[in-house]
């Protein structure tokens, strides 16, 4: 059975340091020596932009690795999505009915949840990124911390 990994890390670009780009195809490579060839972004932020950047130069070496992105809602976005092609899955989960900014944090818990390895850069004490962190170690996930 194929391992899945999710992104979690801080959304601006200058939140992120200089060389997260090779820190991320370090942890990815060797996540995937490890089995993992399923990656989950939320699409949402500097650190889901470059993790998926990495999965997709990854990709066209080995064409067992996917790319799932899993949006909490939907948008006038998605028909764009749907062209781009970088994507092998888009995932829109039913969340319930909540109100859009929970809808954020309730898909990250989803896909911890659903995942085996969280791949994250985490340095605020608080927000989003910090709760699926904190999420994740409570659900005992294996975290790659950059």
């Amino acid at each position: 059975m194929e391992k899945i990994c999710c992104f979690c890390g801080h959304g601006k670009e200058w939140d992120l340091p200089i060389d997260i780009d090779n820190r991320i195809e370090s942890a990815i490579i060797e996540l995937i020596a490890d089995g993992v060839l399923i990656y989950y972004s939320g699409g949402m932020g500097a650190f889901d932009n470059k993790c998926e950047a990495v999965v997709g130069k990854l990709k066209r070496k080995d064409k067992r690795i996917k790319l799932i992105l899993v949006i909490p809602y939907i948008t006038k976005r998605i028909d764009d999505l749907y062209r781009e092609k970088r994507y092998d899955e888009i995932i829109f989960p039913d969340l319930g009915n909540v109100h859009y900014k929970a809808a954020i944090q309730k898909r990250n818990y989803l896909m911890v949840d659903n995942s085996d390895y969280l791949l994250a850069y985490v340095k605020n004490r608080e927000g989003g990124a910090r709760k699926s962190f904190e999420y994740a170690k409570r659900r005992g996930k294996k975290i790659v911390r950059l």
